[in-house]
């Protein structure tokens, strides 16, 4: 009998053969974009998550040591990288420069790399985000930033919620 995938489950780089999350553990996510990256750190065991950082891709040597820094400070024991792809299910360019960050990852830190689907994350911290603030030039700023915790935040929850499923996959 095959072993059935969450339904946002996109893959899997694991640090070593059957390596997977402790069941009390930390977990950080990202929501890759072109400009900047969202974090957000999670625990299995309370299956919650939060944002924690605003991350961007520019400069001379772009987002590691931010990533080391949040890494070292978060000891984490997976990876979570959410994989942005068209509503028909197919890659996308910025979902195959998701897979490429993730691989990156894996290299980088040696921690196992988990793929889930973010279709429409974004949007909805846009929402969430939009409901709760008021306008202004520095708030759109604001919000830039909490929009990619904020998907990273649901793109961990995911990830948190569909656990134990996730956990028999070879």
């Amino acid at each position: 009998m095959a072993t059935r995938r969450p339904r946002h489950w996109c893959g899997h780089y694991p640090a070593s053969p059957g390596r997977w999350a402790r069941v009390n553990s930390t977990v950080l996510a990202f929501d890759y974009g072109s400009c900047r990256i969202g974090v957000a750190a999670g625990q299995n065991v309370t299956g919650s998550a939060q944002g924690i950082a605003t991350l961007t891709t520019g400069g001379v040597q772009g987002p590691w040591p931010a990533i080391e820094q949040l890494i070292s400070e978060w000891t984490p024991t997976a990876l979570v990288v959410g994989l942005p792809l068209a509503f028909n299910g197919r890659e996308t360019p910025l979902s195959l420069a998701a897979r490429a960050f993730g691989k990156e990852l894996l290299e980088r830190f040696g921690l196992p790399v988990t793929f889930i689907d973010e279709t429409l994350t974004s949007v909805e911290a846009e929402a969430l985000i939009s409901s709760a603030t008021a306008p202004g030039k520095r708030v759109v700023d604001r919000r830039k930033s909490l929009r990619d915790q904020i998907a990273a935040q649901l793109i961990l929850q995911t990830y948190l919620n569909e656990g134990a499923s996730r956990t028999n996959l070879p």
